[in-house]
């Protein structure tokens, strides 16, 4: 009766997680402490139905060719014109002919009787499992469609453990590529600006390594007048984006959409409005993007006591002014990326120093508990309301209340927040980045 695999040789098979020359030289090991005095052998059969000798172990264990090119791919596996094996999928058991015992596996591992156990995997059989026996072995005599499944179950252990480790190696290759594109991504995010008559804190945080959130803060002073004075509050501007979608495609958005930015040169008209204008017709690019984004671009301008804002499907900012919150809602344009030759309009607000803004994604607001609440607005608004006296400290107060609620500090969602306060003449801006 044919041996069957003991729960030992289950256990070694199942904690195996090494490369294809380890998982031959274990498939000996195993075979051979089961089996007996076995030669064995991996054919694998290319594209063009040549079949190549790619592993061979002798009867007495000693491995003599490792599965170091087990798909044939590195060249280096001998190929075997003369080996009647994987032509038709079939178990083959049989004396090999002279043309076999001519070729370099009969040469290395004569034998009386060969036995040949396709390997299936996704249907195919690309491998074969080959046994050389001498004449009174007992799997000579052994039932061929159990053998067959013996041979497909070693090799499913072995082809898994070896797709897993494939599949870890990709992973791992394709988490350090959205690294660095998340590392590009980072260096081009505002650094540490110092901006005169202003405050503000930021967090800026990917659901995944990197993603589709996006802002920029500059100052725009010299835009105004070459000769601005130093004395004068600066003006500038702040845009905050969010891409739909997420992950590295919506970062590799991101990413191209401050290309464009960084292009403009004031040319599209006034305030952001302009700046959006541009970007979007630039965004369109060749074909279809499969990605639009929301913008809401903010201009403070001191020496005019406004800010202009444009909202391109975006969340509406928050003021809070003398203990008062409210939403700067002056209605929203199409979101970036639907419409090429679209122009979008500034709206202006009344603004002036002690004034708060909050600018903010949806990734903030739309934060579910495990019970499946949302963060909200209102629980923004409420705590915006309290009356931090600094823009860190109401940041991290929105912050600790957004951890709590979504139970950890990376939400579901990209979570971008910018709290702004203009200052008092006389104070001196300051900053906080995250």
């Amino acid at each position: 009766m044919l041996p069957l695999p003991t729960t030992e040789d289950l256990r070694h098979l199942s904690a195996f997680d090494g490369d294809s020359v380890a998982a031959w030289r274990l498939n000996t090991e195993l075979l051979q402490l089961r089996y007996g005095s076995v030669g064995l052998a991996l054919l694998y059969r290319g594209g063009d139905a040549t079949v190549h000798l790619v592993a061979l172990s002798a009867p007495d264990g000693n491995v003599l060719l490792d599965a170091t090119d087990p798909f044939a791919e590195l060249g280096v596996a001998p190929r075997l014109p003369a080996v009647r094996a994987l032509l038709d999928d079939q178990t083959w058991r049989g004396a090999p002919d002279g043309l076999w015992q001519a070729s370099l596996l009969g040469q290395l591992l004569p034998c009386e009787t060969a036995i040949v156990l396709p390997l299936f995997a996704e249907g195919q059989a690309a491998h074969a499992l080959v046994f050389a026996l001498h004449d009174q072995h007992p799997l000579r005599i052994a039932d061929l469609q159990l053998l067959q499944v013996l041979a497909n179950l070693y090799g499913a252990y072995f082809s898994g453990a070896l797709d897993r480790r494939d599949l870890s190696e990709r992973s791992r290759l394709a988490e350090s590529e959205i690294k660095d594109l998340a590392d590009v991504q980072r260096q081009l995010l505002p650094d540490n600006l110092q901006i005169r008559g202003a405050s503000y804190a930021v967090h800026y945080q990917p659901s995944l390594t990197a993603g589709g959130d996006y802002y920029d803060l500059v100052r725009l002073s010299h835009r105004v007048r070459e000769d601005y004075p130093v004395d004068w509050p600066d003006t500038f501007g702040l845009l905050i984006a969010d891409v739909s979608g997420h992950g590295a495609g919506a970062a590799m958005e991101a990413v191209q959409f401050d290309a464009i930015l960084r292009t403009y040169r004031g040319d599209e008209g006034e305030g952001p409005a302009g700046a959006l204008t541009y970007a979007n017709r630039y965004y369109f690019s060749r074909r279809s993007r499969g990605h639009f984004m929301t913008a809401l671009g903010l201009l403070y301008a001191p020496h005019e006591g406004q800010f202009r804002i444009c909202n391109a499907g975006h969340l509406p900012p928050i003021r809070r002014r003398a203990g008062r919150v409210d939403r700067l809602d002056i209605g929203s344009d199409i979101p970036i990326g639907i419409l090429r030759e679209h122009r979008y309009a500034n709206a202006s607000v009344a603004a002036e120093p002690g004034d708060w803004v909050v600018l903010y994604t949806d990734g903030i607001v739309e934060a579910r508990s495990s019970a499946g609440v949302e963060f909200g607005i209102e629980r923004l608004m409420t705590i915006i309301e309290a009356g931090a006296e600094h823009p860190v400290v109401l940041r991290d107060a929105i912050l600790g209340a957004l951890f709590a609620h979504q139970e950890g500090d990376v939400g579901r969602d990209d979570q971008t927040l910018i709290v702004v306060r203009i200052e008092p003449p006389g104070v001196d801006g300051c900053l906080s980045a995250a």
